[in-house]
């Protein structure tokens, strides 16, 4: 009775006003709910029910084709340190047969970089909807080519884009964003908001974000009016700062920043490793996209093995015991991330 009740809730929070989504932010972090051993009871439970038939889900699949970032963003790693690298194809084709074997049918085609980066990422984007699945992406919106964004739009597929937008006064964004352009940024996301028009069947589901920063959080309100105002956004998502697990050093109020439970609270397991593999640029894979900077929960290489075969191999499944058990803050890595994703797996 509990379950479909919280997912009902979940559902309806996530489509709601930012006012609502913020009451139920503050509710799930809360000492009230988290030490709570009802509620406790209640995600183990979970956990041990989808560990029960893991072996027979489909995970939901993101591939990273580029690593490199055109942006330094002030609340990222790529702002710190370089970070370069591009999926070959060879890898990438053979991931998608696999996923396509498996049943996939909607991937994720960016992790940690600007896809856009990739100059090969049409081609991708072809040979994705070749194999039957439709695809997502994150995105600055910085290097759009309308000639490409009009074959994508014309393919299909094209499910749901988020643009990452960190500001809304020029100071402000680029100042948050360097190098990028605040005037050509935001010429682009609207030059492809009216391109939708021509594609009304294909439109994506279009999101724009921003991080919440001491830097910009003056004039959200404003960016959120903006972009509510524009005609095929679909949902506008302010989301909290996080030190990407202490990788993020020059910034080191992130750390307390409220994407995460305060220290000591209860951490659940987390559903992304019963749900979820992330596969880098060089083929290794993750169950989890908060290590995509630091890159030390790897689970399994797809150029070794197949994704069949490490979405049940004892790397994940002991990670998977540990969550299970309530061990995961005995975890060296998974400790680190204090982000409580609320259970509304079915």
């Amino acid at each position: 009775m509990l379950k479909p009740l919280a997912n009902a809730i979940i559902r309806y929070v996530s489509n709601s006003s930012p006012w609502l989504r913020g009451l139920a932010k503050r509710i799930f972090k809360s000492k009230w709910l988290l030490q709570n051993r009802y509620y406790q009871n209640y995600v183990l439970r979970e956990a041990t029910h989808i560990d029960d038939t893991v072996a027979d889900r489909i995970p939901a699949l993101s591939i990273e084709t580029i690593l490199t970032c055109n942006a330094r963003c002030i609340m990222c790693v790529h702002g710190e340190q370089p970070m370069i690298g591009t999926m070959s194809d060879e890898v990438f084709y053979s991931i998608v047969d696999q996923a396509a074997d498996l049943g996939i049918k909607y991937v994720g085609l960016s992790i940690y970089g600007e896809p856009f980066a990739d100059k090969n990422f049409l081609e991708r984007v072809k040979y994705v909807r070749r194999k039957g699945m439709t695809y997502s992406l994150f995105s600055n919106g910085s290097l759009f080519r309308m000639e490409k964004l009009k074959e994508m739009l014309a393919l299909g597929g094209f499910e749901f884009i988020n643009f990452s937008v960190n500001g809304f006064s020029t100071e402000v964004y680029e100042k948050v964003m360097p190098p990028l352009n605040r005037e050509r940024v935001y010429g682009n996301i609207n030059d492809f908001l009216d391109l939708c028009d021509d594609y009304p069947g294909n439109k994506p589901f279009v999101r724009i974000s921003s991080v919440e920063l001491e830097e910009n959080k003056a004039e959200l309100g404003e960016f959120a009016k903006y972009w509510e105002s524009r005609k095929n956004v679909d949902h506008v998502l302010i989301a909290d700062e996080g030190d990407w697990l202490g990788e993020l050093t020059e910034r080191e109020a992130a750390a307390d920043k409220t994407r995460g439970v305060k220290k000591g609270y209860w951490l659940s397991p987390c559903p992304s490793i019963w749900t979820a593999l992330y596969v880098y640029y060089d083929g290794r894979v993750s169950p989890c996209c908060e290590d995509a900077a630091s890159r030390k929960l790897v689970i399994g290489d797809c150029t070794k093995d197949t994704l069949r075969d490490i979405w049940v191999a004892e790397p994940l499944q002991r990670l998977r015991g540990l969550h299970r058990d309530n061990h995961r803050a005995d975890h060296d890595i998974c400790s680190k991330c204090h982000w409580n994703q609320p259970w509304s797996v079915s």
